[in-house]
């Protein structure tokens, strides 16, 4: 199985190897795309623009939502590609059809619940009734689910209505930026929100393998996902097993996790102190010792003790180096370099072994993100730019926003 780890690590850099540098909005608020060059690949037309992964990136302009290739040229959605079958709508009912335009199986569904993935698909039939089928039209499962998404990993995830209105959902993004945590995320270390979703799982068979009738399930991670249930937090694998028992734990003010490796950083609510448990075994790999636990990428994570954090070497547990708590860092990803700054706005470039590489006048720099491919994008009064490590500027500051793709 393709995991979300080998497909992170496997795009990380295979469009900088391509010629592609970035995506980058110029002065009419339109976004295009930049070459290793320095050249416009795709020059600045499209009101947003993303990457949807194998090459292919999706815009947004005044004639919707497109997909094109680097030169802006039009291309196929990656998932669309990649399946073997597709449904078709004739006359208000929806069909199979292969690749070709074939007709697998004749236009009788009243409705498309998720379109095929993994070989499955949820509709809903002549009858009225929800069911899983295959690229055959075969029934599988009954699906009496009031929200049924696309397999993934071998997972489906359903979800009921409720008919209470949930607060939770709109106050998860909020939470998102707490005082115990400072750092930014991207794929591989990510907040781990629960946004009041009353979600379960089932696997290829139908069966439910994580129940929606938990008090709270969280979205599934590529190692499983936390439950939480009558007051008690534990965390399952994808078959619904638990590896951290259920306890007095809290996961709501920081929720943080290194998707990559595997770890998250759980509250004791009992001492107020955080740790650190693998998501592969279920062990606890840092006790419940520390004022906040940072995961930064390339091996790296802060632990947080009074005024004090500390750079850990993740994968031996070396002290690195030290820092005052009031630092903020963006994550290394899977870089070599990151920046710090402080509460009055100074910025530093530093490296995995928390060496200063280089430091930025007062005052110079207003915002950054992230380094990808040794590049890390940089605002300044006049706009933003590409730096490298050592602080030259790579592409001079000039644009209303890049970013690193």
């Amino acid at each position: 199985m393709e995991t979300i780890s080998s497909q992170v690590k496997e795009e990380y850099d295979a469009n900088y190897k391509d010629g592609v540098l970035a995506a980058v909005k110029d002065g009419t608020d339109k976004w295009g795309l930049m070459g290793t060059d320095g050249k416009w690949l795709m020059a600045p037309a499209y009101k947003s623009l993303s990457y949807a992964g194998k090459g292919v990136f999706m815009t947004a302009g005044k004639r919707g939502t497109a997909y094109v290739d680097k030169q802006g040229a039009p291309a196929v959605w990656p998932e669309k590609e990649a399946a073997s079958v597709h449904f078709f709508k004739n006359q208000g009912r929806y069909g199979i059809q292969d690749k070709n335009g074939n007709i697998v199986v004749a236009p009788t569904y009243k409705a498309v619940l998720a379109d095929f993935s993994e070989g499955l698909a949820f509709v809903k039939d002549n009858k009225g009734e929800k069911v899983a089928i295959d690229e055959k039209g075969r029934v599988q499962f009954a699906a009496p689910y009031d929200v049924i998404l696309p397999y993934h990993h071998g997972l489906a995830e359903y979800q009921r209505r409720v008919s209470h209105f949930n607060l939770g959902g709109f106050l998860a993004g909020a939470l998102i930026g707490s005082s115990t945590h400072s750092v930014y995320y991207d794929d591989e270390v990510a907040p781990l929100t629960y946004d009041g979703v009353k979600r379960g799982y089932l696997d290829r068979a139908g069966n439910i393998v994580i129940d929606s009738k938990n008090d709270a399930v969280y979205p599934m991670t590529e190692f499983g996902t936390f439950v939480r249930n009558k007051g008690k937090l534990g965390f399952v694998n994808r078959k619904g097993q638990y590896l951290i028992a259920p306890g007095n734990y809290s996961l709501d003010d920081g929720r943080l996790l290194d998707d990559v490796d595997g770890f998250v950083s759980l509250k004791d609510k009992e001492n107020g102190k955080w740790g650190v448990f693998s998501m592969v075994d279920g062990a606890q790999v840092i006790d419940f010792a520390y004022d906040g636990v940072q995961f930064l990428g390339a091996q790296r994570l802060l632990l947080t003790k009074g005024d004090k954090n500390m750079l850990i070497n993740q994968e031996t547990g070396a002290f690195v180096a030290e820092f005052p708590a009031r630092v903020k860092w963006l994550a290394f990803l899977l870089e070599d370099y990151t920046w710090c700054w402080n509460d009055k706005k100074e910025y530093a470039i530093v490296d995995r072994n928390g060496q200063v590489q280089y430091r930025a006048a007062t005052g110079q720099i207003q915002d950054v993100k992230s380094f990808r491919n040794g590049l890390t994008p940089v605002k300044t009064k006049t706009g933003w730019g590409l730096m490298d490590h050592q602080g030259q500027w790579i592409v001079e500051p000039q644009y209303k926003d890049i970013t690193m793709v």
